[in-house]
């Protein structure tokens, strides 16, 4: 295999780990704190207590593993300017801001810390489906067709997803925690979908080749 199709295959595969290890730790969490409500409280607030390190651990596994995935993306799609995997790096950057920068619990003083977590988690929502949709038109140049249509569908999920949670008016105080963790579930499957497919995609050439070699080799050479 070409030293591009090991690093496309290493990168993806470890991109496709992450959020794994992320839904993981978060659920090892989620039980290890039974009073924070999941419906009401985001993931951001499993940080706290004796346990918190396992959240905060999760963060910065998937941010990590969204940089792989942008690498990934860019040994795979060859343009001269791949903004979704520009913005596929940038949720992985902003996911290690909200790692490094803790929410603040209710009732105390707005930090710089609290800012910076808020900032980068709203730039989180706004640039998921906006990842998906810039892939989009690349995914289906490069042939994956099916993949075009999947990244179409989950930006537009995403989109209804943040509308929906906009209309409600006790959205932000009784739902949301679920409605994060439908937009994070909705992202990640999409990530998952699509390390597995460059992952497949770099095999099976690379077996289709091997395949093409072989039948060109003499048959008293073989």
């Amino acid at each position: 295999m070409p030293n591009r199709k090991k690093a496309l295959v290493a990168s993806a595969s470890f991109a496709a780990c992450g959020p794994i290890v992320f839904w993981g730790f978060n659920t090892a969490a989620q039980i290890l704190h039974p009073d924070d409500n999941p419906i009401i409280k985001t993931v951001s607030f499993l940080v706290f207590g004796s346990y918190g390190w396992l959240q905060t651990y999760a963060f910065y596994i998937l941010g990590v593993s969204l940089i792989a995935l942008a690498a990934a993306l860019v040994l795979r799609i060859k343009t001269k300017l791949n903004l979704g995997a520009v913005v596929v790096f940038l949720m992985g950057i902003a996911f290690i801001l909200v790692a490094a920068n803790h929410v603040q619990t209710t009732g105390t003083i707005i930090t710089t810390s609290e800012v910076i977590h808020r900032d980068a988690a709203i730039a989180i929502v706004i640039m998921s489906p906006l990842a998906c949709f810039l892939l989009a038109p690349s995914l289906k140049a490069s042939g994956h067709k099916i993949l075009w249509r999947y990244s179409v569908a989950t930006g537009f999920i995403a989109i209804l997803t943040i509308i929906i949670g906009a209309l409600i008016p006790t959205a932000h105080s009784d739902y949301l925690g679920i409605f994060e963790r439908i937009l994070l579930l909705n992202g990640q499957i999409w990530g998952e979908v699509v390390c597995l497919s460059l992952i497949w995609v770099a095999i099976k050439t690379k077996q289709a080749r091997a395949a093409g070699d072989q039948h060109r080799i003499p048959p008293l050479l073989s």
